[in-house]
């Protein structure tokens, strides 16, 4: 059965071949049925009329539904994500630019999202890419039920989505919805009976005057870099001065390289200090690049960059090897120094991707450093991420006989259970929580609820960013014996600290008796306030 639109294009058809004397006319296309059953055809026509054996007019019709659905098909996945059936990048910036065009005619103002999911590698590595490609689907489907009828949402590869928004009347309209799809996608899920959280980072750009689809789309992948490097689990907005950072990034990028051969990296060490005698109980290697044309850069501007170039497995390999190599040689001036502390930050990626006990072990071995003399510094994000492999990489760590220590504490999960399962010696007070000694009424109890819980659970606890005497102090009344910041010294060269009052304290105390006391079989720092009331 003729549709009613095919019965009149039927009729204008055979208009046109019986208007025709000549050659065949064709093909139209035309739909026989309704709905499901709908099949396609094409018609040709001849005008025959003069032809004595058919004096008529000639159709001829052919099924082509296969064909047609194999063209749908095509364009589906010329346009479409296979895997979330979402709108694909070229569908996407197809849809940017006839916004943009739209926007400009009446106006108006358009918005892009760049959605990134943080941590995504970690799902494939312990659940396999099966697991990953379903967890993907269905983040997918949370955008889309969060998005309006109108919006675009794309999938633009691996784990980065993109939303198109029309018609926006504010900025903050925007910002509310992209911390509206925070929230959505934080809700948990069952992945092969397992509970998963997932987290993203946004980049929210607005379209300006005259403005391209490639710099909008541009300007929203730099904002959603920016929120990753602010800490993930966010959204951040475009700014004008993000485009001079990206070059700056750009531009270290291609100086990694040569920094790494031609040793332009080095380690400073601030001193960490026994809050009561303030001499020295060890030292924490930081990592310094000397810029050929920028100068001094501090670990903030280049680490992230380093670690998404691929180098960062090395860069840490080479840290402990020299660190090492450092704190053997300058402690033979100090007093005990046998027993001084040497701590170490280790990067998640090195942790997962390279051989972080291998390397270890060979930095002990070529400098002497005794196991227990090395702390291994990690984040309590490094820690939780993909937890099962990293229990057992700790395990294999401390078979070695080093320490392990959580840094900026309390910033992160702060969980009970990690604290128990993994093989922690030290918690490091976040410097907030330090900072909030002296500037917050609760201060004092969130300290001393860290202190508490490291006692209780046998740890010992190093407080960060000690910058006030009063600070000091108050830690030292709650229970914290060791402590680090700019109070003591920034981070300088070791021979710089030959020369502090910190080891000239430590010189001059152990010379004591109590001195000779071992450190404890856990090997946590310990205060020496017996050292200070027999000198």
């Amino acid at each position: 059965m003729w549709t009613g639109e095919d019965r009149e294009r039927l009729k204008a058809f055979l208009t046109e071949v019986a208007a025709s004397h000549s050659g065949t006319i064709g093909p139209v296309e035309l739909v026989i049925g309704r709905g499901a059953q709908r099949r396609f055809t094409e018609c040709v026509g001849s005008n025959l009329t003069r032809d004595s054996a058919v004096q008529g007019l000639a159709l001829n019709f052919r099924d082509i539904s296969e064909r047609k659905a194999l063209e749908a098909q095509l364009r589906q996945l010329a346009l479409h994500d296979p895997l979330t059936q979402l709108a694909n990048r070229n569908l996407f910036r197809d849809r940017v630019h006839h916004a943009l065009s739209l926007a400009q005619r009446n106006k108006s103002c358009v918005a892009v999202m760049f959605l990134d999911l943080d941590n995504f590698k970690n799902i494939n590595d312990s659940l396999g890419h099966d697991a990953g490609d379903r967890l993907l689907r269905t983040v997918a489907q949370r955008i889309a039920a969060a998005c309006r009828s109108s919006d675009t949402v794309a999938r633009l590869g691996g784990d980065e989505f993109a939303v198109l928004l029309e018609g926006v009347s504010a900025a903050t309209d925007v910002e509310r919805r992209a911390e509206a799809l925070i929230e959505k996608l934080q809700a948990p899920l069952a992945l092969d009976g397992k509970e998963v959280h997932v987290t993203a980072s946004i980049g929210v750009a607005f379209s300006a005057a005259e403005a391209a689809p490639e710099v909008l789309l541009s300007n929203a992948d730099i904002a959603m870099y920016h929120a990753k490097a602010a800490g993930k689990n966010r959204h951040i907005t475009f700014r004008p001065q993000m485009q001079d950072l990206l070059q700056e990034r750009i531009r270290l990028e291609a100086d990694i390289g040569r920094a790494l051969a031609r040793q332009e990296l080095f380690l400073e060490y601030q001193p960490i200090v026994d809050l009561g005698s303030r001499s020295i109980l060890g030292v924490e290697a930081l990592v310094r690049w000397r810029h050929p044309e920028a100068g001094v850069l501090m670990p903030a501007r280049f680490i992230q960059v380093i670690e998404e170039c691929g180098h960062v497995v090395k860069l840490g390999r080479w840290v402990l090897t020299q660190a090492c190599r450092d704190m053997c040689a300058w402690r033979e001036s100090i007093a005990g120094g046998s027993a001084l502390r040497l701590a170490v930050n280790i990067s998640a990626r090195h942790l997962e991707q390279g051989d972080l006990v291998h390397d270890v072990t060979q930095a002990l071995r070529e400098s002497g450093l005794e196991p227990d003399n090395l702390v291994i510094e990690l984040t309590e994000s490094t820690i939780m991420d993909n937890s099962d492999a990293n229990l057992e990489r700790f395990r294999r760590l401390k078979a070695l006989g080093i320490r392990l220590a959580i840094d900026d504490f309390g910033t992160g999960y702060s969980s009970l259970s990690y604290l128990h399962r993994f093989p922690i010696d030290i918690l490091k007070i976040d410097r907030s929580f330090v900072s909030s000694l002296t500037n917050s009424d609760s201060g004092p109890e969130l300290v001393r609820t860290v202190v508490t819980l490291g006692e209780t659970l046998g740890l010992d606890t190093v407080a960060e960013g000690i910058e006030l005497d009063a600070q000091a102090a108050a830690l030292l009344a709650l229970g914290c014996v060791a402590g680090q910041g700019f109070l003591f010294a920034k981070a300088g060269s070791l021979e710089e600290l030959s020369h502090s009052p910190f080891v000239a304290r430590r010189n001059a105390l152990w010379t004591a008796q109590a001195a000779r006391e071992a450190l404890s079989a856990t090997g946590r720092f310990k205060a020496l306030s017996a050292l200070d009331q027999s000198a």
